[in-house]
């Protein structure tokens, strides 16, 4: 299984093409369908204090200091790290950190924590559930949005089983219970380690950190997305998405 520098490792290499790609609007599912989605479910964010959990480049961090949020973004690469606090606004703050044992992170420090497709990258989910459980208020929420199960039981490297023309038949869905680390190659020819995991198992994850879930969501484009990305219709073949609406209890 890919470890800590390992990660870092592959990330460092892939992370200027990854902010020049977040930054000209290239990502056709964030742009396209995810980002409509995750600013929905997180709904008004004015005045609340936020931790984005695999922050990246701080793309969505931005997105919610520009609707009134105080962002502390977490990322275990220096690349986006640097980048992120020499944009920050002056609402956002960046920290160098491992989602899986957030260090000098206060306890019952934030409103809202969300995680936008960064569980996938990390090798231990459940500990970083509970981090992400542990920097919580009581009441507070926890949005993730993550790659479906069903569309990382692949392994693959065309996902699609197609005719001779390209056209696509249908999607690959195998090894679905063998759990692990996934190569997955970008088309510049950067190859980043994702981690499969059963739907059971991130859910008893998310139970067992002591978390309720409140509501699933599986992303599905609407026609005005799609007419801007035709692309997405994909999304109504294969739940390549899923988002958990989750809340830490009160009591």
């Amino acid at each position: 299984m890919v470890g800590e520098a390992d990660l870092s490792g592959e990330w460092a290499a892939f992370a200027p093409e990854w902010i020049e790609r977040m930054a000209a609007g290239r990502d056709r599912a964030r742009e396209g369908v995810l980002d409509d989605w995750m600013l929905e479910v997180v709904g008004d964010v004015s005045g609340r204090s936020v931790i984005d959990l695999g922050c990246g480049e701080g793309r969505f961090c931005r997105m919610l200091a520009a609707r009134g949020a105080r962002t502390l973004g977490v990322d275990l690469q220096p690349v986006f790290v640097e980048h992120a606090r020499a944009v920050a606004g002056p609402s956002e703050r960046y920290e160098l950190g491992d989602l899986q044992a957030l260090a000098g992170v206060p306890s019952a420090s934030f409103d809202l924590a969300v995680s936008y497709i960064s569980l996938v990258d990390v090798p231990d989910e459940a500990a970083a559930i509970r981090e992400a459980f542990r920097v919580l208020e009581p009441g507070g929420r926890f949005v993730v949005c993550n790659l479906a199960p069903m569309a990382t039981a692949t392994k693959t490297e065309d996902p699609w089983v197609r005719r001779s023309d390209r056209s696509k038949v249908h999607y690959v869905l195998d090894h679905y219970a063998d759990e692990g680390p996934r190569d997955i190659p970008f088309p510049s020819g950067h190859r980043i380690t994702n981690h499969h995991r059963m739907l059971s198992s991130t859910l008893n994850a998310f139970l067992d950190a002591g978390f309720e879930l409140r509501r699933l969501h599986e992303p599905l484009p609407n026609q005005e997305q799609l007419a801007r990305v035709p692309d997405n219709e994909d999304l109504f073949r294969v739940p390549i998405f899923v988002i958990y609406d989750l809340r830490k209890p009160t009591g």
